[in-house]
């Protein structure tokens, strides 16, 4: 279906808002995780870091299960479900004394949170005509980020940091949000959204429909040897960029001896860069095709690995993050955009729950840039984890090029991919 709203549906413009005040609240609270369970439970550094690592597999699993079922039962039901389930989380954490209990908390968060993201950006893609998606991709990363850079100062200035409290504000600011989502959708202001494919299925709510539309998106979603090989591809991308702070403060802490001061130099650098670059980067993304925008920004991230592998100066890290920085934001908008226009119609959730699985490479690069840095150094570290978004620059000019519509194939033909017969 074609539409031709000359302004984006105001679905399209809460889901934006709804980002960075998600990810405001966010902020007040994960970050300072590690911290509260040290001072609150006193618990050990070794469980610490197993309830926190812990969180990217529950992600990786909810975020192809929300996407899934979001095609079966709807995307508005859905989003809200998963905000409900954040709020649970939250108010669970601040009542919390006991280490099965915080452990039940953070997985019910990761999940809650991992499920409405691939469904927010599913009902993006439904509301909004092809040629706004790459743009309004990237107004929601920009929203995102923006959350996360006035979070922590926020909650640090209000004494949250790692204290009860910030849950409980973290969880009241999702009420208010739950509260303008659901009433915008039951008014009728996301009603074509609400209607996605999958809510409109009869029955699609008995047991049996839902576990054979969960099998039918599984075998869709594995058998597409593009959707696979750019999950891959997002994998090792997400392996350089993901966790880049994790490689650098190993690197610092051992050859640095104000190694501490240059790493939050660099995490302001990343912050105020990404925030400050992303609409021109949206500029530039919105002219060309998303498979250049990734390859240009691949580039720019081996580029500011092997600054950081070169660099003994504060400034040339800064000089090497602001170059790392820039190519992020050609980055991820763009990855949801590919995802979008390989996706079809009635799987559209599905496919955007599987790119979740990309985020493994969190795992990946803090890992194996830990055995790098080990047996051979800094620089052998930051030049073998970059390489890695060299070898997804290639698998991105290999297979993308050949997806209708990604460069020079038209807009019918890209149409043709998605809609079944």
């Amino acid at each position: 279906m074609t539409r031709t709203t000359a302004s984006p549906p105001f679905i399209a413009r809460l889901l934006i808002v709804g980002s960075g005040i998600m990810s405001l609240a966010n902020s007040f609270t994960v970050p300072f995780l590690a911290v509260f369970l040290r001072r609150e439970l006193g618990l050990a550094p070794s469980t610490v870091g197993f309830i926190v690592g812990s969180s990217v597999f529950f992600s990786i699993f909810a975020g192809f299960l929300g996407g899934s079922l979001s095609d079966i039962l709807g995307r508005a039901r859905l989003l809200l479900l998963s905000l409900l389930g954040v709020i649970g989380s939250f108010v669970g954490f601040y009542f919390s004394h006991h280490l099965l209990a915080v452990f039940l908390c953070n997985a019910a968060l990761s999940m809650s949170a991992a499920s409405f993201s691939p469904v927010g950006k599913a009902m993006l893609s439904d509301v909004l005509p092809d040629e706004k998606r790459v743009k309004w991709f990237s107004y929601q990363y920009l929203a995102l980020n923006i959350g996360f850079a006035v979070g922590p100062l926020a909650g640090g200035f209000a004494g949250l940091s790692g204290g009860r409290t910030a849950f409980l504000v973290s969880a009241a600011v999702y009420v208010c949000y739950f509260a303008l989502l659901g009433t915008s959708l039951l008014l009728g202001k996301g009603a074509r959204a609400a209607g996605t494919p999958g809510a409109a299925r009869e029955g699609g709510e008995r047991f049996g429909t839902v576990v054979r539309g969960l099998l039918d998106s599984a075998r869709v979603v594995a058998t597409d040897r593009r959707l696979l090989c750019f999950i891959v591809a997002g994998l090792l991308l997400e392996a350089v960029h993901g966790k880049i702070s994790a490689l650098l403060a190993q690197h610092l802490a051992i050859g640095f001896a104000d190694g501490t001061a240059i790493l939050g130099y660099l995490l302001t650098t990343n912050a105020v860069t990404v925030v400050g670059f992303q609409m021109i980067a949206s500029r530039f993304s919105g002219r060309r095709d998303p498979v250049t925008s990734i390859i240009i920004g691949g580039l720019l991230l081996f580029a500011g690995m092997v600054g950081f592998a070169v660099a003994q100066e504060a400034w040339q890290f800064v000089v090497a993050m602001v170059v790392f920085s820039v190519g992020e934001t050609f980055i991820v908008p763009a990855e949801f955009a590919i995802i979008d226009r390989i996706a079809p119609a009635t799987n559209r959730g599905s496919y955007f729950g599987a790119q979740t699985f990309a985020q493994f490479g969190g795992f990946v690069g803090p890992f194996a840039g830990g055995l790098l840095l080990a047996g051979f150094g800094g620089t052998e570290m930051f030049l073998g984890v970059g390489s890695l978004a060299l070898v997804s620059v290639c698998i991105y000019v290999l297979v993308g090029r050949r997806v209708p519509g990604m460069s020079a194939g038209s807009r019918a033909e890209q149409e043709d991919t998605r809609e079944p017969a």
